[in-house]
C-alpha cells in the first residue's frame, strides 16, 4: 500500500487521467469520469478527507460556483438566441458579408472567440450549424471548425485571463507581450485554413444583389455585444471595489446575460417559456456535472500537501522531473504541457507553470531569455490545452455536433502542430536575435 501511495506525482496524475478516459470510453458519462478520478487522485496525494474538503471549500469561492452560474446562463442565452429568431436573421445577414459558406462557417467561431468567457464555443456552435444550412458540412468537420476557429486570438487578445495572467508571471510590458504572442494568430488562421477549412467543399456565394442588413446583423450581436461589453466594464468597474480579476469578469458577464435575457425577452414571454425547456433537456445537466468534474479536478492538483502550502502535485512533478534528469528545456516544455492537458484553460497552465518555469530560469534573466521563455512556455501549455479532452470547449462543441469525443482529433492535430512548431520557431529567434 505504501508503495502505491508514494509512487511518483507524475504517475499519479497520469494514471488518474487515463481512467477518465478509460472510464468514459466504457460508457461513464465525461462529468462522471472525472468527478470519479478527482475523488481517486485527491485520495491518492494521501491528504485523505482533508483532501476532499479541501475541495468542497474551493468549490465554495465565488470564481468557482459563479462559474457554474456562467456556464448555465450561457446555455439558456444561446438557446434563447433561437427560440427568439434572433439567431436566423443574423445569419441571413452575414451570408451577405461573408459572401460563401466557407468565410461564414469559420468568420462565426473567430468573431465570437474574441468574447472570452468559458465555454464560448456555445455561442458560435449554433450560429456555426445554421450557416450550415443545407447540412452539406460533415458534423465532425464542423465540430473541428467551430473548435479550432474559436480559439485562433487567445494566444495574445487582452481579454483573456491566461494572457493577463502570462504578463503578470512574465514581468514583459502589456504592448511586448501582444507583439511577441500575435505572430501565434497568424500561425492559428493559416493552418487553420489549410488543414481544415479548404476540406469545405461547398464555397457556394450567399445573396449576391442583395443589400447588407444592418438591423438583421444585430438581431443577435446585440444582445452578445451587451455581453461583452458588460465583461469589459466589469473588468475595470468591480476591481476598483475590490474585486479579484476573474471574479470581475464572471461578475460583469452575469450583468451582461441579464441584460441580454431583458432585452430577448421583452414583450416575447412566450418566448422565454419555451426557452425553459432547456432546463428538461438531459444533455443541460450533463453539461453540469462536466464543469464540476474539471473544477474538481483542477483543484486536486493544487492541494497543499505541506503545512506551508508551497508542495502540491504540479510542484512536485516539478522536482521529480529535475531529479530524474530531465533537461531543464524539456521540462519547461512538459510541465505546461501537462497543465494544459489536464486542465483544459489557459489560466491553468499558466497559472500552474509560468511561475514555476521563471523560477528555474533564475531570478535575473536577460530580456532574451525572459521573451523566449514566455512564447516556448505558453505554446507548448497551449498545445497541451487545445487537444485537451477535458477542454471544455471541445466538449461542449462535440456534445453540440453529437460527435464522438476524439473524433475532431484527426483534423486538429495538424494545425495545432504547425502552430507549436511556429512557437517554438519563434522563441528561439527571440532567444538569439534580442539582445
Amino acid at each position: 500500500m505504501e508503495i502505491i501511495l508514494d509512487c511518483p506525482s507524475y504517475i499519479k496524475v497520469g494514471l488518474s487521467f487515463l481512467g477518465i478516459l478509460a472510464a468514459y470510453r466504457s460508457g461513464l458519462s465525461l462529468g462522471y469520469s472525472i468527478l470519479l478520478f478527482s475523488v481517486v487522485l485527491t485520495l491518492w496525494t494521501g491528504t485523505a478527507l482533508q483532501g476532499l474538503l479541501y475541495q468542497y471549500k474551493a468549490l465554495l469561492f465565488p470564481e468557482n460556483y459563479l462559474l457554474l452560474i456562467v456556464i448555465l446562463m450561457l446555455l439558456l442565452f444561446t438557446e434563447s438566441l433561437d427560440k427568439t429568431g434572433r439567431m436566423k436573421k443574423t445569419i441571413a445577414a452575414l451570408k451577405v458579408w461573408f459572401k460563401s459558406k466557407k468565410l461564414l462557417i469559420a468568420g462565426l467561431p473567430a468573431m465570437i472567440g474574441l468574447l472570452p468567457m468559458p465555454g464560448g464555443a456555445l455561442f458560435s456552435a449554433p450560429l456555426v450549424e445554421a450557416a450550415d444550412h443545407d447540412k452539406s458540412v460533415d458534423s465532425v468537420l464542423k465540430t473541428s471548425i467551430n473548435y479550432w476557429f474559436r480559439h485562433v486570438w487567445e494566444y495574445w487578445w487582452p481579454l483573456y485571463p491566461g494572457i493577463i495572467m502570462s504578463i503578470k508571471y512574465s514581468g514583459l510590458p502589456s504592448g511586448l507581450f501582444y507583439l511577441i504572442q500575435m505572430p501565434l494568430s497568424i500561425a492559428s488562421i493559416t493552418g487553420g485554413y489549410v488543414f481544415i477549412l479548404r476540406k469545405v467543399k461547398d464555397n457556394t456565394v450567399y445573396e449576391k444583389n442583395k443589400s447588407f442588413n444592418l438591423k438583421e446583423m444585430s438581431a443577435a450581436f446585440v444582445p452578445i455585444f451587451i455581453v461583452v461589453a458588460c465583461s469589459l466594464a466589469g473588468s475595470f468597474v468591480f476591481p476598483s471595489a475590490g474585486m479579484g480579476k476573474t471574479l470581475s469578469n464572471l461578475a460583469g458577464m452575469i450583468t451582461g446575460l441579464i441584460i441580454g435575457f431583458i432585452l430577448m425577452f421583452y414583450n416575447n414571454i412566450s418566448a422565454f417559456i419555451n426557452s425553459l425547456s432547456l432546463f428538461k433537456k438531459k444533455n443541460t445537466w450533463e453539461m453540469m456535472i462536466l464543469v464540476l468534474g474539471i473544477l474538481f479536478f483542477s483543484t486536486a492538483l493544487k492541494i497543499p500537501l505541506n503545512i506551508d502550502g508551497s508542495l502540491t502535485l504540479v510542484t512536485q512533478m516539478r522536482d521529480e522531473f529535475l531529479t530524474m534528469g530531465i533537461p531543464i528545456l524539456l521540462v519547461i516544455a512538459l510541465i505546461p504541457f501537462i497543465s494544459g492537458a489536464v486542465t483544459g484553460v489557459a489560466f491553468g497552465f499558466v497559472g500552474a507553470s509560468f511561475p514555476i518555469v521563471f523560477a528555474l530560469i533564475g531570478s535575473d534573466p536577460q530580456m532574451n531569455v525572459v521573451i523566449a521563455a514566455t512564447t516556448f512556455t505558453y505554446i507548448c501549455g497551449y498545445f497541451g490545452m487545445i487537444l485537451s479532452p477535458v477542454h471544455i470547449c471541445l466538449v461542449v462543441t462535440n456534445q453540440y455536433f453529437k460527435t464522438s469525443m476524439f473524433s475532431a482529433y484527426r483534423f486538429i492535430i495538424l494545425p495545432a502542430l504547425t502552430v507549436l512548431l511556429t512557437g517554438i520557431i519563434m522563441a528561439s529567434l527571440y532567444y538569439l536575435l534580442i539582445k
